[in-house]
C-alpha cells in the first residue's frame, strides 16, 4: 500500500503549501516489486493509443529475465500503482518469447569475464515518449559481443505491440577519450558501452522542436593498471548528446555532432547517469546520478544547462543522498530520477533507493521505487532553485520500522 502522504492520485491539483504542511512521513515502496531505474509517463486521451491508455504508467529496468519492461498503471480509485495484465499474464513491452535476438544470451564480455548474470543479460533502463503518432522506447541491452548498447522501439500504444529497431550507432572506442590507453596483449581499442538514453526536446528559436538523445557512455566498466606510474585507471563517463529526426515510419536518423554535456568529476564517485532534463523557470536543469549504484553512495545531482547541442552542465549541486530528510533513516542511495508534472512549477518525483540494512553485494537486485516532490516555486509561487518538497516537512521524529516489500 502508499504511504500516507501518497493518497492523492497524481495530477489531482495537489498544492506546494499542502505538501508542506503535511507531518512529514518514512516513505513506503510504491510496488513490492523490485523496480530498478524507475520511468513514469503521462499519456493523455490524445496520446498514441486514445483515451484508453491515459493516465499514468510505470516501467522499470527488467535485467536476466524471460521479459522485458513489464507495464504498472496507476489506479486512481485505489491510490496505487498495479500490474498490467493482458490475456493472464503481466504484460511487459518484450513479453516471454518475444526479446530480440541481438540481445546477449550469455555470451562473455571480454573486458569483465565474472559478470553476475543480471549484469550480462542486462536489459535497462526504459523510457518512454510521445513522438510524432508514435511512442518512442529508449532503452539499454547487451549485445551478443557483450557491448551495452543504446537501443530503441516504437508503437502506436504503450499496450503493444512494439517493434524493435535494435541498437543506436553511439558507442565510442576507449582511445576516444583515453588517447594513452594501452589496450590488451594486441593493442585493443575495445567498444565502450553506452546506456540511460534519454529524450530532449530543443525549441530552436523560430518554434520548431528539435530532438536530441543524451546517453552515458559506460567508461566506469573498464579499469586497468597504469603501465607507466602503477595507479589504477578507469575510462571517464561523459553525458553525450546528438540530434536525431524520427521518421513516421519508426526511423530515426541522427544529424550533426555529439556534444559532450558534462564528465564525472572527483566529486562524482567515477561516474555520472541516469540523466533526467526538465524546462522551468525559463532554465533546463538536468537531474543525474553518481557514486556506486549498489549502496548508500548512490546520490542524485541537479544541474543547469544552457545549449544541449553546443554547451556544458554547469552550477552543479546535490539534490538527495542517503542522509536526505525526505529518505526518513529508512532508506539509503537515491538515483535514477524521472519526473512528471503536477502542477505549476511542481513536480513528482520518482526514484529508486535501498532499504537500509541492504545493498547490492549482499542482497542482489533490491531497489524499490519511491515518490517524492520536487519544486521549482517557492511558497510564494516565486520561481526559485529546485528543491525536495519532503524535505522541508515537518519533523519526522524516529524512524519508524517498515517491513521489507
Amino acid at each position: 500500500m502508499p504511504a500516507p502522504f501518497e493518497v492523492d492520485a497524481p495530477g489531482t491539483g495537489v498544492t506546494l503549501g499542502a505538501l508542506l504542511a503535511r507531518p512529514a512521513l518514512v516513505p513506503e515502496s510504491l510496488l513490492a516489486d523490485n523496480m530498478p531505474d524507475p520511468y513514469v509517463l503521462r499519456l493523455s486521451d490524445t496520446s498514441p493509443g486514445g483515451p484508453e491508455t491515459q493516465g499514468l504508467w510505470l516501467i522499470a529496468t527488467s535485467s536476466n529475465r524471460p521479459y522485458a519492461f513489464r507495464l504498472y498503471r496507476w489506479h486512481g480509485e485505489r491510490a496505487r500503482f498495479e500490474a498490467v495484465i493482458k490475456e493472464g499474464r503481466h504484460l511487459a513491452v518484450f513479453n516471454e518469447g518475444q526479446l530480440p535476438a541481438w540481445w546477449n544470451q550469455g555470451e562473455p564480455v571480454p573486458t569483465e569475464p565474472d559478470l553476475p548474470e543480471d549484469l550480462l543479460l542486462a536489459r535497462w533502463a526504459p523510457e518512454i515518449f510521445e513522438i510524432g503518432e508514435l511512442l518512442v522506447l529508449f532503452y539499454t541491452a547487451r549485445d551478443r559481443q557483450g557491448v551495452l548498447r543504446s537501443a530503441y522501439a516504437t508503437s502506436r500504444s504503450i499496450e503493444g505491440p512494439w517493434t524493435d529497431h535494435g541498437p543506436l550507432d553511439v558507442n565510442p572506442r576507449v582511445k576516444e577519450l583515453v588517447p594513452d590507453y594501452p589496450g590488451g596483449p594486441a593493442g585493443e581499442n575495445p567498444v565502450l558501452g553506452t546506456i540511460d538514453g534519454t529524450l530532449v526536446r530543443i525549441e530552436d528559436g523560430t518554434g520548431r522542436e528539435r530532438l536530441a538523445l543524451v546517453v552515458k557512455v559506460d567508461g566506469n566498466a573498464l579499469r586497468w593498471v597504469d603501465p607507466i606510474t602503477g595507479q589504477p585507471r578507469a575510462v571517464p563517463t561523459p553525458l553525450v548528446a546528438r540530434e536525431f529526426t524520427l521518421g513516421p515510419d519508426g526511423t530515426l536518423q541522427f544529424v550533426g555532432a555529439s556534444n559532450t554535456l558534462l564528465t564525472d568529476g572527483p566529486q562524482h564517485g567515477g561516474l555520472v547517469e541516469g540523466q533526467f532534463f526538465v524546462q522551468e523557470n525559463g532554465q533546463r536543469y538536468v537531474i543525474y546520478s553518481a557514486g556506486f549504484f549498489g549502496n548508500h553512495e548512490y546520490r542524485t545531482y541537479v544541474g543547469k544547462l544552457d545549449d544541449v547541442l553546443h554547451g556544458q552542465v554547469r552550477d552543479e549541486r546535490l539534490l538527495m543522498d542517503s542522509e536526505s530528510p525526505a529518505l526518513g533513516g529508512a532508506w539509503n542511495g537515491p538515483g535514477h530520477p524521472s519526473l512528471v508534472k503536477e502542477g505549476e512549477g511542481l513536480y513528482a518525483l520518482y526514484l529508486h533507493a535501498w532499504r537500509n540494512g541492504t545493498d547490492y553485494c549482499a542482497h542482489g537486485e533490491a531497489r524499490k521505487v519511491l515518490r517524492f516532490h520536487l519544486s521549482f516555486r517557492d511558497e510564494q509561487g516565486l520561481p526559485c532553485e529546485p528543491f525536495v518538497v519532503e524535505d522541508r516537512q515537518a519533523s519526522r521524529g524516529a524512524p519508524r520500522i517498515i517491513e521489507a516489500a
